[in-house]
């Protein structure tokens, strides 16, 4: 965001009677960003207002929302808190951590190029806040030196996460705010208009570059131009603009800008790992030397290796008008892979046809020209072994070896061999490389090797899998020793109703693949038996009715017979269980009456009272006693309701009368 002016409308509004606006701090294409202050919290705030027509966008709104409440969910020291999100009238806000200092892009603007230690500070942070976001599942969209703060206290904060995303599908910026970002943008949005953390990668590679170069490294006078370049043209390497950025980082910037995702860090851990390792690594020297910016004439020059001979004194008296024509420097032809360029001289080549005359001397002038030739020519043959010794032995035979991590084997191939390194394969299973993708490579990227040195790639061979058992009909015990001893894990899922599978033994498993990786579920159903099924209640029904209802349901009958005095001969007395279910197959019991019990009815003809109810009740009768005389006076039984010898019902009521 550039600076604006002091004075603006929105000064001195109270947000949702919260957040007073204060101070106007920066105006951009997208927002204006104020000096705040929360009144509820007591608490100094950045508030950041939406333009008034993305304000007026309801699509843009939901998203803006939605987007704002997944940034406010992500904490970490290096990312820009977010506190709150709201509305108030046409005024769409964000209320944010406020960072007393600059943006990168400001840093950058009054500096140039950053010294290695300061770019790779300022790198690892980013990469951090990368790290926090990605994990959450939140991909920034636009990473570039605007939305990176530099505290005053030496922190550094990544800004606007998730808001690239709110405003791109509602907005049609101006052409300089769409060229800043599409500077920045990765191959695969610019093609596909697709974008994940790798994209964010890419991103961040383009921001590394500038920090190091201090330009950007593709330019346009149009968007399109530059977003050519991305999609068309492989990123160059900071130290052709930039001689003093060690190797080290050449190799992560063109990673990090690798032009297919696969061949870029895997996440934002890699990348961060990379970077620490090199601050830890690289030496003082190197990381506090200031940034050495190459001429440019057309093309990318690199700075020259003194020759041996800007040190050589030529004799006094040998001036260079004496050498003859074919003895003037020549410079040798320049080795590709070094960053420098060597001058050499060829000896002179004796001239014909200017031989002395025999017995002739040479002048002392002669001599002494023949003399420095001769130490212009050993010098030549010093520098030329020198070249010799520098291309192959010296510092011009060093190869680092290339970031392949990642990139298909043929890819990775090719980059070595074009560096003529010898290559050597190995194969391992990854959980996370695809099959045929290099998984590491020894030595590590960066390293510097002798031309014709052996670097080894470890390929994947995709996930290790392992054959699923069919444990079905098995019980549990036994399905899960089978499936854990193939290196996998038994899951029970919601066990199941089957008629044929025996109660604990395995019903069905999942199917979806022959093999699974180390680790993965084999899902099973255990039986639960066969399903119950409803006992009807058969109580008071004929013994021929309950046995064909029950026998219907599949159950077998049990049936047993009882007297009774209250129900009917033939009927069901009771059943066992009476109600609710039972699995298809299982025994029900039912009672059936025989009718009431008859026994002989005790004849107690003038017997006294007493012994005449002792003895009906004896034989299972309830006695009922009538004084229908008025009170005895003999107390003897004078006539009984069932006669003595006859058949009554066990329990039924005999009545006497006594006088």
């Amino acid at each position: 965001m550039s600076f604006a002016p002091t004075a603006s409308p929105d000064i001195g509004l109270l947000l949702d009677g919260r957040y007073r606006v204060e101070e106007l701090v920066a105006r951009g294409g997208m927002a204006t960003v104020y000096r705040g202050h929360d009144e509820r919290l007591d608490r100094t705030v950045a508030l950041k207002i939406m333009h008034p027509h993305l304000a007026a966008d309801p699509e843009f709104l939901a998203r803006f929302t939605r987007e704002a409440r997944s940034a406010a969910r992500l904490s970490h020291p290096c990312v820009v808190s977010v506190f709150d999100q709201g509305e108030d009238a046409d005024r769409v806000y964000l209320a944010m951590e406020l960072i007393e200092g600059e943006t990168l892009r400001a840093e950058l603007s009054r500096t140039g190029a950053l010294t290695v230690r300061e770019a790779l500070r300022i790198s690892i942070a980013v990469a951090q806040a990368l790290q926090a976001a990605h994990r959450a599942g939140i991909i920034h969209r636009d990473i570039k030196p605007e939305n990176i703060l530099l505290a005053e206290d030496g922190r550094v904060k990544v800004a606007d996460f998730g808001l690239a995303r709110a405003i791109g599908s509602s907005t049609s910026s101006t052409s300089a705010t769409l060229l800043g970002t599409v500077a920045y943008i990765s191959p695969e949005v610019v093609t596909r208009g697709q974008s994940d953390e790798r994209s964010d990668l890419y991103s961040f590679g383009v921001v590394l570059y500038e920090m190091l170069t201090g330009v950007q490294p593709h330019t346009g006078e149009l968007p399109v131009h530059v977003a050519f370049q991305h999609v068309h043209e492989d990123m160059p390497a900071p130290s052709l603009r930039t001689p003093s950025v060690p190797r080290q980082l050449d190799s992560l910037v063109t990673w990090c800008c690798a032009r297919t995702p696969a061949s870029r860090p895997r996440d934002a851990y890699e990348l961060l790992e990379a970077l620490e390792d090199l601050a830890a690594t690289l030496p003082a020297a190197v990381l506090d030397a200031p940034p050495l910016v190459a001429e440019r004439n057309g093309t990318q020059d690199v700075p020259h290796l003194t020759s041996a001979l800007d040190d050589a004194v030529l004799l006094e008296d040998a001036p260079a008008r004496s050498f003859p024509a074919e003895a003037a420097p020549e410079p040798v032809a320049e080795d590709p892979d070094a960053s420098t360029r060597v001058v050499a001289l060829r000896p002179p080549s004796p001239r014909r046809g200017r031989h002395l005359p025999r017995g002739a001397t040479r002048s002392p002038l002669a001599v002494r020209a023949v003399a420095a030739l001769s130490v212009l020519a050993l010098l030549a043959g010093g520098v030329w072994a020198s070249v010799r010794w520098y291309a192959t032995e010296g510092p011009g035979g060093d190869r680092a070896v290339p970031s392949v991590v990642g990139a298909p084997l043929s890819e990775a191939e090719s980059a070595l061999e074009a560096r003529d390194l010898t290559v050597r394969t190995a194969e391992t299973y990854s959980d996370d490389v695809p099959a045929g993708h290099v998984v590491t490579v020894t030595p590590n990227a960066g390293s510097e090797l002798k031309r014709g040195d052996a670097v080894t790639l470890l390929v994947s061979r995709g996930e290790q899998t392992f054959t699923v058992p069919d444990v079905r009909g098995a019980t549990l015990d036994d399905a899960r020793a089978s499936v854990e001893a193939a290196g996998l894990t038994l899951v029970e899922d919601d066990p199941a109703y089957d008629a044929t599978v025996p109660k604990g033994s395995i019903v069905s498993q999942s199917a979806e693949a022959a093999t699974l990786p180390e680790g993965g579920e084999v899902h099973v159903v255990v039986s639960r038996g066969p399903e119950p099924v409803a006992v009807p209640d058969q109580t008071g029904k004929t013994s021929a009715d309950a046995q064909s209802a029950l026998a219907a349901q599949g159950f077998r009958v049990r049936v047993t017979e009882s007297f009774s005095p209250t129900v009917a001969q033939g009927a069901v007395i009771s059943q066992d269980p009476p109600g609710g279910t039972a699995r298809p197959g299982a025994t029900i019991g039912i009672v059936v009456s025989k009718g009431p019990e008859m026994v002989t009815v005790p004849d107690v003809f003038q017997r006294p009272e007493a012994e005449a109810t002792s003895t009906l009740e004896g034989a299972g009768f309830t006695v009922k006693v009538v004084h229908d005389k008025g009170d005895p006076v003999f107390g003897l039984v004078y006539e009984q309701s069932s006669a003595g010898g006859s058949q009554a019902a066990k329990g039924s009521t005999i009545t006497i009368k006594v006088f």
